[in-house]
């Protein structure tokens, strides 16, 4: 509790008085951040793949690859060019930024979110008031909110296709994937069950012990409805494409034993219910607060869940067969791989160089 004061003081200090005037450290910041990133392609390509498939679908995706995905890699450089040939537009950029987070007048007020044990927060709602009052005082902007942006007319969505981003490294990163489900359909929490089994089963039997690559995984999001089938430092390309599709005839006729389905549904359980650190239940509440997920959403999702049935897997086989008719690809790996692949496939991959 003695600390608490600092914590806050620490944090205005950064808010309020970080200097954004420093051309030489922004540069430096862009050239570490460039180098980085550029790092992370080559040795973590299917978060790229991933972030790159799920850009198609939605708006919200889009913004996240973005700020965070392949395309940040050629931002990156274009604000370091930026940085160094007109540093005042970065600078106006910077400002306009912190002046949007410290609106705190209107309609439009910055959400700050706390996490500690009850007691602790009792005792220091004082201190916590005088935070806020601070942050009023120093607040940017009139009493009139920042205008809403309609991100979905603002922000182009990536592009359908097959896409190759080619860097320097002798495996890849095979990405595959589709919105299996559409904005107004339901989607039932056994969804994460299937995807959960085909991960330990169907894909690392095919992908990473006979296909030799570190890591064949599948994912899906409940929130966008977007299913992708990923792969980690994998040999192969389109043969790895191949075995993403058969999975959905494996779903669609699989005879599955009560045993095996228990045992699948106690795994999605332990990784949903899994332990949290403060700092993550903290992020878990604010993320569920702002999108307006509330406990009963959560139950009802967990009730779906342990009544997977068998039907269910064959279900979404079935829905996965119709996946493989649109689904896109996005790989990142080798240039040779992908000579290689648009010989062998009739769909040809839109190969850029990303290093």
């Amino acid at each position: 509790p003695e600390k608490i004061d600092t914590m806050l003081d620490i944090t205005k200090e950064v808010l309020l008085k970080a200097k954004l005037d420093n051309k030489q450290r922004a540069i430096e910041m862009l050239k570490e951040a460039k180098a980085g990133m550029e790092a992370a392609v080559v040795g973590s390509g299917h978060r790229y793949a991933a972030s790159r498939l799920s850009a198609r679908f939605t708006t919200a995706d889009a913004l996240g690859e973005l700020m965070s995905g392949i395309s940040t890699i050629e931002s990156v450089k274009e604000m370091l060019k930026t940085a160094e040939e007109d540093w005042p537009t970065i600078q106006s950029r910077l400002e306009s930024i912190r002046s949007k987070l410290l609106h705190t007048k209107g309609d439009k007020k910055m959400i700050i979110n706390l996490t500690a044990d009850e007691s602790l927060l009792e005792s220091s709602s004082g201190t916590f008031t005088k935070f806020i009052t601070d942050m009023h005082q120093n607040a940017v902007g009139d009493d009139k909110a920042p205008a809403k942006h309609d991100w979905s007319s603002e922000v182009k969505m990536a592009d359908r296709g097959f896409e190759g981003f080619s860097v320097p490294t002798q495996v890849n990163y095979v990405g595959f994937g589709e919105q299996l489900y559409k904005p107004g359909e339901t989607i039932s929490g056994a969804a994460q069950v299937i995807s959960k089994f085909l991960s330990t089963g169907f894909l690392w039997d095919n992908v990473r012990v006979i296909g030799g690559a570190y890591g064949g995984f599948c994912g899906f999001d409940p929130v966008s409805g977007v299913f992708r089938f990923l792969s980690y430092r994998d040999p192969n390309l389109a043969k790895t494409l191949d075995n993403y599709k058969a999975a959905a005839d494996y779903l669609a006729n699989l005879d599955l034993t009560q045993e095996e389905l228990e045992k699948a549904i106690i795994g999605t359980i332990g990784d949903i219910d899994s332990p949290m650190s403060p700092d993550q239940k903290g992020f878990a509440s604010l993320t569920r607060w702002l999108i307006g997920r509330e406990q009963k959403d959560l139950q009802k999702r967990r009730d779906q869940i342990l009544a997977t049935s068998a039907e269910d897997f064959r279900e979404f086989g079935r829905r996965l067969q119709a996946l493989n008719k649109e689904a896109d690809a996005v790989v990142v790996g080798s240039a040779a791989a992908f000579d290689a692949a648009n010989k062998e496939m009739d769909t040809q991959f839109e190969i850029k160089e990303v290093l």
